[in-house]
């Protein structure tokens, strides 16, 4: 389940009179270092880089060499590079590509995992829309500082389905079994947290798991992830401030969202309507 559509993503997110190449790093996220880019003439040398790198093309197509042989990424794909992978990178047409690029370390996904075997990536290029959206929507978050809160709820889970579904290796958990009371627990502190937000983290030192596992129970025993849950509850606050008259923008920023137009997305994702189509409704 996903509270998220997937890629049509045309630049989606590289803001209008921005640089047309972008890096930066993330503080809150154990400086995770991130990049924005288009790009038509520029070719990488062939080199590689301590941790991994997670990119998603936005537009156009990109040819790299990694794990020897030629792969082309095309928008909406994810490329995979593990840690000291030599790789290059070009543009497979004329008109070029734009991408985001997160570069997590081995210990940003052991933190999450509590294991002491990194993953490692079966494949350079993986076509999974729905996840290439949401790791998309966490670098723009990250980039506009739009909701700190939120991101870091984001961060984790992204690791979680990167590892879950691409890599060839899979921490151990540590349960063997569903535990309902702390399920409920997970459920009760992000209700409590819907406005203001909380991290992964925090969530799982309260219950006693770790975040992996947090995330796997979680999503096993509700059918959704932790910060899509959260959202949730976001969306169901903000339609009682609507019930009780508040106007869309007061009712936006109360329940959590950055802006009117922040709701207004989630809302339609989730309903199929807008909060305006549901606020004239309830009003008539």
């Amino acid at each position: 389940m996903t509270d998220r559509e997937p890629l049509t993503i045309k630049e989606q997110g590289i803001k209008q009179g921005r640089p047309n190449k972008c890096f930066w790093t993330d503080p809150e996220i154990s400086d995770l270092e991130l990049f924005a880019a288009r790009f038509r003439k520029h070719k990488y040398r062939r080199h590689s880089h301590v941790g991994y790198v997670v990119g998603v093309v936005t537009d156009g197509a990109e040819a790299f060499f990694c794990r020897g042989e030629v792969h082309t990424a095309r928008a909406g794909d994810i490329i995979l590079v593990n840690p000291q992978s030599q790789h290059d990178g070009e543009a497979a047409t004329e008109l070029g590509w734009a991408y985001r690029v997160i570069y997590p370390r081995e210990d940003h996904f052991m933190s999450v995992a509590h294991s002491a075997i990194p993953p490692r990536f079966r494949h350079s290029v993986v076509h999974d829309p729905e996840l290439a959206s949401r790791i998309a929507d966490f670098h723009i978050a990250a980039e506009t500082r739009s909701n700190p809160s939120s991101t870091q709820l984001l961060w984790p889970d992204i690791l979680f389905d990167l590892v879950d579904r691409h890599s060839e290796t899979r921490p151990t958990e540590c349960y063997d079994r569903q535990d309902a009371k702390r399920i409920g627990m997970i459920e009760e502190i992000l209700r409590a947290h819907a406005v203001d937000g909380i991290s992964l983290a925090g969530v799982a030192a309260q219950v006693g798991w770790s975040q992996w596992h947090l995330v796997r129970s979680f999503t096993r025993a509700k059918g959704i992830s932790p910060h899509a849950f959260l959202l949730d509850c976001r969306l169901r606050h903000a339609k009682n401030l609507i019930d009780a008259g508040e106007p869309l923008a007061m009712a936006s920023t109360a329940a959590g969202f950055t802006d009117q137009s922040h709701l207004t997305r989630h809302f339609l994702r989730a309903y199929g309507f807008t909060p305006g189509n549901y606020q004239a409704v309830r009003a008539a």
